[in-house]
């Protein structure tokens, strides 16, 4: 993403915006916004916006313009805003050249579920106002809601790319069994299933769910186990991420 955004030197391959190779006019097509704050802690709200539309010749009005569309209080320091606040600082900057592109680096980060969604709005707003965004991000959730195509990727390399649906497509016809509570004797059902254990919450992919699922809950009941609850799901994204990958999300 900083290759794109920033036009950091790259060992192969390249990059084109909009079919024309990445120069300093086509760079102007993207704005940038990374994970850290990129606002001054000390100056207010409208003097960051004040001072990067300097940087980018952008016009004056659309500090005001941008302020009030999200609903940011001018005269508050940045280091006073909320997490949820310094986001929207953060995206009111990128956007003061009006770019066709907008690449987000983990916007929802350390976000509480409010502020989360509040992202998630924007984003939408941005897609439906005809830009191109890309997005980085480790909750599958939010890239089986937001994104139009996924592009998995692993150690560095895209293993996987497509809609979410096509992804998905990848685990065909399986079905998940979702088991919480107190769990025993897994090791029992690893030899038949495919299992992902994580911390009193098992998740297995059956290829028949209703054929399955007497013989996890007896192995489980008769290793002791306390079962508090059991739920038949369909793969999500983070299931394709843990078949493809054969761990979890970091």
């Amino acid at each position: 993403m900083r290759i794109i955004a920033e036009g950091l030197k790259y060992d192969s391959g390249e990059i084109r915006v909009f079919g024309e190779p990445l120069t300093k006019k086509t760079s102007r097509l993207i704005g940038y916004v990374p994970q850290e704050s990129i606002a001054y802690d000390l100056l207010t709200v409208e003097e960051n916006l004040r001072f990067y539309a300097d940087i980018y010749d952008a016009p004056r009005d659309r500090i005001k313009e941008l302020m009030e569309f999200f609903s940011l209080p001018r005269r508050k320091r940045a280091k006073e805003l909320s997490g949820g606040y310094k986001h929207r600082l953060n995206l009111a900057i990128a956007l003061l050249y009006e770019p066709k592109i907008l690449i987000l680096d983990e916007p929802t980060v350390g976000l509480d579920v409010p502020s989360r969604r509040e992202v998630w709005e924007l984003i939408e707003h941005f897609r439906s106002d005809g830009k191109t965004v890309l997005l980085a991000t480790h909750y599958m959730e939010e890239a089986e809601a937001l994104a139009d195509r996924v592009a998995i990727i692993n150690e560095g390399k895209i293993i996987a790319l497509g809609t979410p649906a096509e992804l998905k497509g990848l685990i065909g016809n399986e079905s998940i069994i979702q088991v919480e509570g107190i769990l025993k004797g897994i090791e029992r059902l690893k030899g038949r299933f495919k299992i992902i254990d994580k911390e009193g919450r098992v998740r297995i992919h059956v290829k028949n769910a209703r054929e399955a699922l007497p013989t996890v809950v007896h192995a489980l009941v008769e290793a002791g186990s306390e079962i508090k609850a059991i739920t038949v799901e369909e793969p999500t994204l983070e299931d394709v991420f843990m078949k493809l990958t054969g761990r979890g999300l970091e």
